[in-house]
């Protein structure tokens, strides 16, 4: 039970964010271990005392609210008004804003502008203007969005005919979908025939569905004396509804538009068979008719069939029939309508699959074998390394306590004991009490202080010593004589108390002490000590066990994994999800890199042909690596896992020269490395599987998610269940209908990089071998660092943007030995390619952040809305530059429901208890006023891309607007203030000698160290 260790207290003191230790077999990085001092407060800096400096500071009179920076590094808007004058216009973007359209001018943008189509445009025009939108909720700051998504719909069913459109509208405002669904469904299960719909013939107007129908002939919107006549504006109704109900806004407005809405019940189950049915192939059925699908058998046999089949049976209330299918509804939800070769659901299965080829990589047994690290891989090596505390949270509000608590539970047990065995002890000396009393006393005092006065001390204060020989005398004699408490207090052993340091060190100790004295007895045999020993056995278990506990949450606990099987897997992965918090993330990532570099040939050309004082050097270099990657992660709107692969390139150009002298023997001078030009960049592939976070209680999430990781390590090759007929992603998309199953769109990092370094070396050696050492020191400047993540396909899709630039420093000591034409550098930039293969190369170098500031954009679309907890985020690598950003916005966290209590001891302890490996971040996330925005024009860009046209003009203005809204401090609130842990280990082992080949194995994760949330009302699924 150790206090911090000395290189963790220098890692501190030093700001020492990274270390790397190289070895002739590679080389390993990593993040200092550094337990919080916000869990063990005696470690901490001395608490401060309140001041004037620490009040609040007035809030300004305008918002100051981050918002990122634009692409481009544009500036942002300094207010609203300056965000609406850059907005571009259009005719779309202008009707939206206004509450009584122009329907003229809209129709006429939007409709063909022949001569034949002029009375049909004015007439929908008409039309347009008596649909009645107060059904639905209003969009805020757009009141005429309802209609421009209505008459984008019409263009885009009708391939722009005005006529065909007022048709199509009186159809719509007719259609009972419930109704006309559950009929079609019944007609099905009674036995209709399979291709009644194949001869044109639509079964919303059979006579048989006059038997289900609320309505008489007469309360339909089609001429009951020609029906037939009405069956192509019909259809085109129910392709105007499925446009609508694409979109993130069009449900609402079709809602309103119908002659009787969906029940709320079964909106989503409506949304999900229109889009099936428009996902259906045409030489099935009448693509967009659910009608045509559920009456045609070759049509029902699709996967969008049998999705279309599931929702209706679920709108018509037959539950039972509904699941079988509901596989099917779940990968249309997810955006995949075929199984067949080739497809996505093809391509998701074989990724699924593939999680258990990683764990059979990663076994002991192909441990051995001797592979390519491009191929093989497998991300679960890494587990090696642990999980980097990701399973762990806030240290003040959930370690901190945890710790206090098993603290007091072993000091009780300690106490106890230590006053049971006082009989049998003796005094050490005369004129002494005997020490475990003492110890008893000491404990007792600390245990019945008050909260939130901490058990440990770092010293007794005088009243505090007095109450101790208080309890001390009490303990010595029932009934003290007056004055022994006082005679107590001037003992040499109750004065040095001043000086005592109690905390989980001394506790240990004096526990150690505990064990033998209360073990012990005088003639005991063996037989009597074993006894004794199992008596001991429940005070010495619950103060072992209560110490353990309270170090694991100060240290975090040691959770490598050094045997990979799919059980420890399982057992890993499990361990992660019980006990991860929010905005946590752990990513594991294996494989290897090939490369080549010019620096060793152009120093050997040097030293054979340089001067006597100067020689120089080109260090050009070329890597590609790929590495198979898995993350899992509780972000605020979901929990998730990632499979994927990564592809890696990087090239990089310096130049760099030794001055001093060489005269054969020996070498001393100075390296100097600089980096004129280096560029990284990575891209990956694969999926996310995701189960919705907000709504329902945590623990039933992380059952869930926990029965997730089983089907999927059980069912993936290699599994218990991998022999199983039916596909792996459909049995999935079957159990866990809530499953969001993504594929993975555009995704990876990119960064330049431009630095120098310079080194004192020097080398001794004769017929090319040699030994050199150096130390020196380096200095990194990061620019353009961009990380970008967006799924292709899913329910809940994610887009994640982050742009930033950093600036390190670092120092350390390198040396070599062996045959090598060149001294070892230091300088990390420069690698290892300065030496030949039969050089041994040992060093050791540490890194300082100086500064660095990353904005970051999360969008999250659930069922195409954006999330409510979608947000945007400012992140600072230094804890000074976080407070002087934080300070001017004090006023404005505190407008929006941060108490400034809490929120001034929030930024108190950020910075006391601040470390190299955090970071600390301002999050805003968007208002609602804002999301219904977004939500409507992308509605709107979404229905552009329908039109016969495109609308290249409309897509264009909508983006933009859609961009300025993001940059707008207007459409965001504060959300929460937080500081981050990361940590990392990433190890590299292999050949580096002109040709590089190496595996590169890294765990890397992140967890909140603290935080205050905003009080607001917790978002609802949508």
């Amino acid at each position: 039970m150790a206090r911090m260790s000395l290189l963790s207290k220098l890692s501190n003191r030093l700001g020492i964010s990274r270390f790397s230790v190289e070895t002739p077999t590679g080389q390993k990085q990593k993040t200092p271990s550094i337990p919080s001092t916000a869990v063990r407060p005696l470690d901490g800096p001395a608490r401060r005392r309140a001041s004037a400096a620490s009040t609040l500071p007035p809030r300004g009179a305008i918002p100051s609210a981050p918002a990122p920076v634009p692409a481009g590094n544009a500036p942002a808007p300094a207010n609203a008004e300056a965000t609406a004058r850059s907005r571009p216009s259009h005719v779309l973007i202008d009707a939206m804003a206004q509450a009584s359209p122009d329907c003229s001018v809209l129709t006429k943008a939007l409709f063909a502008p022949a001569t034949t189509q002029l009375f049909g445009v004015a007439d929908l025009a008409f039309e347009l203007r008596s649909v009645d939108f107060s059904r639905m909720p209003p969009v805020p700051g757009l009141p005429g969005a309802p209609t421009v998504l209505l008459a984008q719909a019409l263009a885009a069913a009708t391939g722009g005919d005005a006529r065909l459109a007022r048709d199509v509208l009186e159809s719509l405002r007719g259609l009972d979908p419930q109704r006309d669904i559950a009929t079609a469904w019944r007609q099905r299960a009674d036995g209709l025939q399979p291709d009644a719909s194949a001869e044109g013939e639509s079964v919303y107007d059979t006579p048989r569905s006059s038997d289900y129908s609320y309505y008489t002939a007469e309360d339909r919107s089609v001429d009951g004396d020609d029906p037939d006549g009405s069956l192509p504006a019909r259809r085109t109704a129910w392709q105007v509804a499925a446009a609508l109900a694409g979109t993130p806004t069009g449900l609402d407005v079709l809602q309103a538009v119908v002659a009787r809405p969906v029940d709320a019940a079964h909106c989503e189950d409506f949304a999900l068979l229109l889009k099936a049915a428009t996902g259906m192939p045409a030489v099935r059925a009448e693509r967009g008719d659910p009608a045509s699908i559920l009456g045609s058998a070759d049509a029902l046999g699709t996967l969008t069939g049998k999705a279309v089949a599931c929702a209706a049976a679920r709108m018509a209330g037959e539950v039972d029939a509904a699941r079988p299918h509901q596989w099917a509804l779940t990968a249309v939800r997810n955006d995949l309508f075929d199984t067949g070769p080739g497809t996505d659901f093809a391509a998701v299965n074989a990724r699924l699959m593939k999680t258990g080829r990683w764990i059979e990589r990663a076994t002991p047994e192909r441990g051995r074998l001797l592979r390519n690290p491009i191929f093989g891989k497998s991300p679960f090596r890494a587990l090696r390394h642990g999980t980097q505390n990701v399973e762990r949270g806030p240290a003040i509000a959930r370690h901190r306590p945890a710790r206090e608590a098993a603290l007091r539970e072993a000091a009780a047990a300690l106490r106890d004991q230590l006053i049971a065995a006082a009989p049998g002890t003796r005094s050490p000396r005369p004129g002494q009490v005997p020490e475990g009393l003492l110890r008893a006393a000491v404990l007792a005092h600390c245990l019945e202080t008050p909260a939130p006065q901490p058990l440990e001390r770092a010293r007794f204060d005088e009243d505090a010593c007095a109450d101790i020989a208080d309890r001390l005398a009490k303990l010595l004699t029932p009934a003290p004589a007056p004055g022994l408490q006082r005679q107590l207090a001037q003992m040499p052993q109750l004065k040095a108390l001043a000086n005592l340091r109690l905390d989980a060190k001394a506790m240990g100790e004096w526990f150690a002490a505990a064990r033998p004295a209360g073990g012990s007895g005088a003639g005991q045999g063996a037989q009597g000590a074993q006894a004794q020993e199992a008596q001991e056995v429940p005070w010495v278990q619950t103060v072992a066990t209560a110490l353990a506990r309270a170090e694991e949450e100060a240290e975090g606990r040691d959770t490598r994994v050094p045997v990979i099987t799919r059980e420890t897997v399982r057992s890993a992965l499990k361990d992660i999800i019980k006990n991860i918090e929010g905005s946590s993330r752990l990513r594991l990532s294996s494989g290897g890199l090939v490369g080549v570099g010019l620096r060793q040939i152009t120093s050997s050309i040097s030293a054979v042909a340089s001067a006597f004082f100067f020689r120089g050097r080109i260090d050009g270099r070329a890597q590609r690596g790929r590495q198979a990657i898995f993350e899992i992660a509780m972000p605020p709107y979901d929990m998730e896992l990632v499979l994927g692969s990564q592809r890696q390139a990087s090239k990089q150009i310096g130049v760099g020269a030794f001055v001093g002298p060489d005269i054969g023997v020996a070498k001393a001078g100075v390296n100097v490395d600089t980096l004129l030009y280096g560029k990284e960049k990575a891209d990956i592939q694969g999926i996310s599987l995701r189960l919705p976070r907000v709504g329902r209680p945590v623990p039933e999430l992380r059952a869930e998610f926990s029965a997730l990781v089983d089907a999927l390590l059980d069912g993936s090759q290699g599994g218990a269940q991998a022999d199983d007929a039916t596909p792996l992603l459909q049995r999935l998309l079957q159990d866990f209908p809530e499953l969001t199953v993504n594929r993975i769109g555009l995704a990876g990092d990119g960064r330049r990089r431009h630095g120098a370094g310079a080194d004192l070396m020097g080398s001794v050696g004769q017929l090319g071998v040699k030994a050199s050492a150096g130390v020196g020191a380096f200095i990194e400047a990061q620019r353009n660092v961009t990380k970008h993540y967006a799924d292709a396909t899913g329910h809940m899709r994610v887009e994640r943007s982050i742009q930033g630039n950093a600036l390190r420093a670092g120092a350390g000591v390198k040396a070599s030995a062996g045959p090598s034409m060149t001294a070892a550098s230091e300088t990390p930039f420069s690698g290892s390619v300065d030496v030949s293969l039969a050089t041994a190369q040992f060093g050791v170098s540490a890194e300082h952040i100086l500064s660095g500031v990353f904005e970051r954009r999360e969008a999250v679309y659930e069922a195409g809305r954006l999330h409510p907890l979608s947000f945007v985020e400012t992140e600072y690598q230094t804890v000074d530059v976080f407070m002087k950003a934080i300070k001017p916005q004090v006023g404005d966290w505190v407008e929006a429901g941060a108490d400034p209590e809490r929120l001034q001891g929030l930024l108190n302890n950020i910075h006391d208890h601040a470390a190299p490996t955090h970071s600390f971040a301002a999050r805003y996330i968007v208002t609602p006023e804002a999301r219904a925005q977004n939500d409507a024009y992308r509605s709107s860009m979404q229905l552009c891309g329908q039109h016969p046209s495109g609308l290249p003009q409309a897509v264009l203005a909508l983006a933009e607007t859609i961009e300025s809204k993001w940059t707008d401090p207007t459409a965001v609130q504060p959300y929460s203030l937080r500081s981050y842990e990361r940590n990392m280990v990433q190890q590299t082992q292999g050949v580096d000698v002109v040709v590089q080949l190496a595996s590169v194995d890294a765990a890397e994760a992140s967890h909140i160290d603290n935080r205050l949330d905003v009080p607001a009302q917790r978002p609802r699924r949508t």
